[in-house]
């Protein structure tokens, strides 16, 4: 490692600001009467972590049942329109759904909102780290007899979301074996950062990385940037649309044909659908379509779904399925490449 990028991570590490021990005197009060003294952690997807003093962990309340919140601490609030404010917060008791109920108390300024308007809160944390929210998981399979088979697969995922902006990646490697035949595989790597321009519109920078052994496919490089809307955001689901323009270099196997080096202009059309959830479940997908803009004709498209049910805490069982398609691939090469996968992981 450089010794600029040493001297970059000390700076990075010594203007964090450091916060102070977290309270344990944060006040629930749910709609049955029930009332709990302790510590919020986080609300996310419908669901108040809680826990205090007597608990071994922390608990989960439905987010619709809390009658009355209060704390002293600061969080970060994510709203159904996109804003990320931080403050103090409180929930007051409210009959009527219409009537703001939830307030972010920052310095001399105040807000007020409806509960349903929430949908995150976490903790401001002492450090970059404690803010990234993610997940990993591994899956491994093996089936005997003739012709024996054997399948792995990985993948993992992080974002961190400042107030103006957001940066995300995920990759995922999936490797398969048979007896008596060919191993295929696949490694992704995805990166996106959005800067949001207005509640509900961001502009968006893209890196993606595949190495597809199905499709005969050593390396494909993207990059590009487009412009991304917020259709819909609730506290248990997000539906968007990104557009642009994206460049990628792919280098096929050789032999397959006389040109497998190959540059690409293209538009993008990404459509997502994100955390829609359950009681128990997570459900998520992503479409895209990328027609190219140098060889007419040709069109990638595909996309990916994982459905997660939750097993225990942080714990969950994935079942997965992606699809990658090429109408017209610049070589002798397979046009698809499609595959499943059942995982174990870990959220963070």
């Amino acid at each position: 490692m450089h010794k600029t990028t040493h001297a970059l991570l000390v700076l990075v590490i010594l203007v964090i600001p450091q916060a102070s021990a977290k309270r344990n005197d944060d006040v629930v009060i749910m709609k049955n009467g029930d009332r709990m003294t302790g510590e919020i952690k986080k609300l996310e997807e419908g669901e108040l972590y809680f826990k205090a003093d007597y608990m071994l962990d922390a608990v989960k309340l439905d987010w619709a049942r809390v009658e009355r919140l209060e704390s002293k601490d600061q969080f970060n609030v994510t709203l159904t329109n996109g804003k990320l404010l931080t403050g103090n917060v409180k929930k007051k008791a409210s009959e009527q759904a219409d009537i703001p109920d939830f307030s972010i108390v920052e310095e001399d300024s105040a807000l007020f909102v409806r509960r349903r308007e929430v949908v995150r809160i976490t903790p401001v944390e002492d450090s970059v780290w404690k803010q990234l929210t993610g997940s990993i998981d591994y899956g491994f399979s093996y089936t005997g007899g003739s012709p024996a088979t054997t399948q792995s697969s990985l993948s993992a995922d992080v974002t961190y979301r400042a107030e103006k902006w957001s940066i995300s990646a995920n990759g995922s490697s999936v490797f398969n074996a048979q007896s008596g035949a060919n191993n295929t595989g696949r490694n992704t790597l995805d990166a996106q950062y959005a800067r949001f321009l207005t509640e509900r519109w961001y502009a968006g920078v893209l890196m993606q990385l595949l190495n597809s052994q199905q499709q005969d496919l050593t390396l494909r490089t993207a990059e590009g940037a487009g412009i991304g809307r917020v259709f819909k955001r609730t506290e248990r689901s997000t539906f968007g649309l990104l557009t642009g323009l994206m460049f990628s270099r792919e280098n096929y196997t050789p032999g397959l044909g006389s040109n497998t080096r190959v540059n690409n202009a293209e538009s993008v059309f990404q459509l997502r659908y994100s955390r829609f959830r359950f009681k128990k479940a997570q459900f998520d997908a992503e479409i895209y379509s990328y027609p190219s803009l140098s060889t007419l004709g040709r069109v990638r498209m595909g996309g990916q779904t994982a459905l997660k049910f939750e097993i225990f805490r942080n714990f969950y069982w994935k079942f997965g399925v992606y699809e990658n398609f090429d109408s017209h691939p610049p070589v002798h090469a397979p046009r698809n490449d499609f595959g499943t996968s059942t995982s174990f992981g870990w959220t963070y």
